[in-house]
């Protein structure tokens, strides 16, 4: 299982996976999940959720639009910031 985490802005997604990193965590840098409407920006793939939760926590990230679930071929929304 992993998470996808979408941002609107590059920046933001590029200072995400570094955070995640420094935080002794595993990120990738990934396209948006399209056909779930989440536009054409970047997006952080992770498989700790929890740490992610955390990072998000402890900074501002403005432009986190969605976050996914995705198990290999499914994605599902957990958090959706445009509805």
């Amino acid at each position: 299982m992993s998470y996808i985490f979408s941002f609107s802005s590059r920046n933001s997604a590029l200072r995400f996976a570094d955070a995640v990193s420094a935080s002794g965590g595993r990120a990738q840098l990934v396209n948006s999940p399209i056909e779930k409407g989440s536009g054409c920006g970047l997006a952080v793939k992770c498989a700790d959720y929890e740490l992610c939760e955390g990072v998000l926590n402890r900074g501002h990230y403005a432009y986190l639009r969605s976050v996914y679930e995705f198990d290999g071929t499914d994605y599902k929304t957990l958090y959706n910031a445009t509805k």
